[in-house]
């Protein structure tokens, strides 16, 4: 699991458990050895309940920031192009992940707590820290990306590879429109 995920969930943790006992979370003394360390699906499945348990008591709702996050999306056509802008404000450029493949955009990254963010206590939280992740199905195959970031916008601009057909495409046409030809030919003869 990505280190700077794993710091944010106990970020997260440590948060919760602030607001609800009104204390700070003693440290566990982490093991060097990871042999026993749980699978990232459990890891993950276990941090969304403790999540959407966290969200049921009114208190933590309104003072601890939400973890993940979909980020809004606009998409538009721009000439034979397709502009995708995401609304990630506070993100760096370097924390976010642009593909594009099988004909689905996919945009993830992760909104990091800056300075004694992670520390404060809140009296309201509503800016969301953590994962985010978009995908966005797209008309046309296309080739790199173009990412921009800019004032909180990510701009992902996909531009329409002129596709070439390919050979066996070309050859089956070619001999359907010469078995045309030839039939015309020979229904004209007597």
């Amino acid at each position: 699991m990505h280190p700077e995920l794993i710091e944010s969930m106990r970020d997260q943790a440590r948060a919760i458990y602030r607001i609800v006992t009104g204390s700070d979370m003693q440290e566990e003394r982490q093991e060097s050895d990871t042999d026993d360390a749980a699978p990232l699906e459990e890891v993950t499945r276990s941090f969304a309940e403790l999540e959407a348990l966290a969200r049921t008591i009114p208190t933590v709702a309104q003072n601890v920031a939400p973890f993940a996050f979909t980020p809004p999306l606009d998409a538009f056509p721009d000439g034979d192009d397709l502009v995708v802008e995401v609304a990630v404000p506070g993100v760096e450029r370097k924390d976010v992940a642009v593909e594009c493949e099988s004909g689905t955009l996919i945009i993830s990254g992760i909104h990091r707590r800056h300075g004694d963010a992670a520390a404060a206590n809140y009296s309201h939280a509503e800016i969301p820290y953590g994962p985010f992740l978009r995908t966005f199905p797209v008309p046309f195959a296309s080739p790199e990306p173009v990412v921009d970031l800019d004032r909180g916008v990510l701009r992902v601009r996909l531009k329409r590879s002129a596709a070439k057909p390919r050979k066996e495409e070309t050859s089956r046409k070619e001999e359907t429109s010469r078995k045309r030809h030839q039939s015309k030919t020979e229904g004209a003869q007597p």
